[in-house]
């Protein structure tokens, strides 16, 4: 019984270990991104056969994205979808202490689920809903249900035959790297009795494989020729050191937390020994596996030497796209099954077992302590010039904020900067749980967004001063403060507030319609805002291409131009019906003496296409509007 509370409370501990870090966990689009392909799908039915791109070329299957829709249900934002995930975690921490449970002593299994519960690496991967974080569960549930075989060399039960190739199948589709998941298996399964189970369950997973492999290969966006190695293999060694520091935790400290102070170099100094022990047991164990299965004719000995070793072998070859660590994060559960192997011939009671285990929470403790640093670091600083790599607290503020004016209106309209990432949109939604409509278009000191019947809310972020919106001369209605002086605005227009000083109301042929304008004249500046309703979005294909701006001509008697700013403007693409663009342009006038009367023209074109529109008037269509003209004084004046 004692054995199971120090079991239960290393569940406990890796658990709160993951919650408490997850405030800071950087909530960036590979976390967001199964969760906005789960909303979409589940709000609007819009079910893709391609998941994620991956590094490696191919797409990664929609699977995560199907087990997190169900959790959506429950509530949105972004928490339960991690909780979730960290949960799925602990459960494979309890898995791999069974499958150490079926070939050592108590004490060993325990020694791995301490390794697979507070390895830096380990925590850092899996306490998040990217795709890397799935892992550790999946192949945890092949390793636990053919235990008896890897183990002790014993045939599993029909059932763990059907349980462990589940785990493969699911551990094959989360990301292309799973499946480097199979060989293994599949040798496994040749070698251990129950055969026509083997056969039926592999035959089964590898038409599931094979039907998103389809999908795969059509959406591969790689070159589909090998390159020649520049020299022999390894050509990728750094594929064996990502495999050992899954579970050794090498190099976590100096990534994440630093080494800026006398007691931070000490556990740097610390972690790179408790990293050199982990790395020689894994070693020695596989050392001693390949020779006791030459020397005996072992062959099930061999088996978690292969499963931990293959993929590190595999991706070792020529392979045109850098390896990166989380490639090697299906070997975490083998890694900390390996790192005990070297002491099962330890007796149970042996006094030597007590250093070891004193060891192991000594290295967890000082994981810890690296963690909580590292993630207080992202607390204190969590502005990296990127919005998409915010800490979850931080950025889950800015979601409940989205969230309660979801329940107010699910038609909201988010529209961030004009400048920002392609994957900005999606990682905003990922982050509130919920289908919306997000765009990127608005500009503080150009251009605005409003819409006729629902409230329009822009997102702005930096850091040092706020801007005022100055098309619309506001404040943000909402903003969240970080310790770093970084901040997240929210400027919000609600349908009814948009109201030009002088009002035209004339419809164009490219289906804008010009509500009105302001003129603001400031010594020799002329500030011109303008705003735009869509009423019609034509059905051309080619519209992304589009781009409508309005331009300004400050003429002069003779007709001559003596301004001609451009707007800002709004390409075809984020055009929606109901729309209302306030484009905000200044004009300098000219210096000197001016000669009256001059005028102001106002028009709509399509620098793209070379196409401008008229305005259908009563009288007649028209190219340009005259917003004002001046006979004496403003710019005519002496200067």
């Amino acid at each position: 019984m004692g054995r199971w509370r120090t079991v239960v409370l290393i569940l406990v501990l890796a658990f709160g270990a993951r919650i408490i870090g997850l405030p800071a966990l950087r909530h960036n689009y590979d976390h967001s991104f199964p969760i906005a392909q789960a909303a979409l799908g589940r709000e609007r039915g819009l079910w893709s056969m391609a998941g994620q791109r991956s590094t490696l070329g191919f797409p990664a299957s929609p699977l995560i994205s199907g087990l997190i829709a169900p959790v959506l249900g429950i509530g949105a934002g972004p928490w339960l979808p991690h909780f979730m995930a960290v949960a799925l975690d602990v459960l494979a921490i309890a898995l791999v202490y069974r499958t150490a449970r079926a070939a050592a002593s108590a004490w060993l299994a325990r020694l791995a689920a301490i390794l697979a519960a507070f390895s830096p690496w380990h925590i850092y991967f899996a306490r998040g809903t990217w795709l890397p974080a799935w892992f550790p569960f999946f192949v945890a549930l092949a390793l636990f249900s053919w235990s008896p075989f890897l183990g002790r060399g014993k045939s599993p039960s029909p059932a763990r035959i059907g349980m462990g190739w589940v785990g493969i199948t699911l551990a094959a589709l989360v990301h292309p790297v799973g499946l480097l998941q199979i060989p293994p298996a599949l040798l496994s399964a040749w070698m251990s009795g129950g055969r026509r189970l083997h056969r039926l369950g592999a035959a089964c997973m590898l038409i599931v494989v094979l039907m998103y492999g389809v999908t795969a290969w059509s959406a591969w966006e790689g070159p589909r020729s090998l390159r020649l190695p520049s020299r022999f293999w390894p050509w990728q060694e750094v594929a064996f050191a990502h495999a050992m520091r899954m579970v050794s935790g090498k190099d976590f400290a100096e990534v994440w937390m630093g080494a800026f102070s006398p007691d931070r170099r000490l556990l740097v100094h610390l972690s790179r020994i408790i990293a050199l022990g982990i790395e020689l047991s894994i070693a020695l164990a596989v050392a001693e596996s390949v020779a006791r299965g030459i020397r005996q004719r072992n062959g099930h000995g061999l088996l978690l030497s292969i499963w931990w070793g293959f993929p590190a072998l595999w991706l070792a070859f020529p392979w045109p796209y850098p390896i990166h660590v989380h490639y090697l994060a299906p070997t975490m559960p083998v890694g900390a099954l390996l790192a005990i192997w070297p002491w099962r011939k330890l007796p149970p009671k042996s006094w030597k077992r007590y250093p070891i285990e004193a060891w192991a929470w000594g290295a967890a403790f000082v994981w810890l302590i690296i963690l909580f640093a590292a993630d207080r670091n992202a607390r204190m600083h969590p502005w990296t010039g990127n919005v998409e790599e915010l800490p979850l607290s931080e950025s889950a503020a800015l979601a409940q904020r989205l969230i309660r004016w979801l329940e107010k209106d699910p038609q909201v309209q988010v529209v961030l900067p004009s400048d920002c990432a392609e994957t900005t949109p999606t990682w905003l939604m990922g982050l509130v749980g919920r289908a919306m409509d997000v765009r990127c278009g608005f500009h503080p000191e150009r251009l605005a967004f409003a819409h006729t019947r629902h409230p329009t809310l822009m997102l702005l972020y930096g850091r040092g001063r706020l801007p005022v919106l100055k098309p619309l001369r506001r404040d943000p209605a909402w903003v969240r403060w970080m310790p770093d002086g970084a901040w997240l605005a929210l400027y919000e227009v609600l349908p009814g507030e948009i109201h030009p000083s002088r009002r035209v109301d004339a419809s164009t042929d490219l289906g804008w319609r010009l509500l009105g304008y302001d003129l603001e004249e400031n010594g020799e500046r002329l500030t011109v805002t303008t705003y735009w309703q869509i009423e019609r979005v034509p059905s051309d294909p080619m519209r992304w291409a589009w781009h409508y701006q309005p331009f300004h001509h400050l003429l002069d008697p003779e007709g001559h131009q003596l301004q001609n700013p451009s707007g800002w403007g709004v390409p075809g693409y984020l055009w929606r019906i109901g729309d209302i663009y306030i484009d905000r342009t200044e004009l300098t006038f000219p210096g000197g003496a001016a000669r009256c009367p001059l005028h102001l023209e106002l028009g709509l074109f399509d620098p793209n296409r070379s196409v401008r529109a008229r305005f259908l008037l009563p009288a007649g269509d028209v190219e340009t509007l005259v917003l004002k003209r001046w006979d004496e004084g403003g710019p005519c004046r002496e200067r």
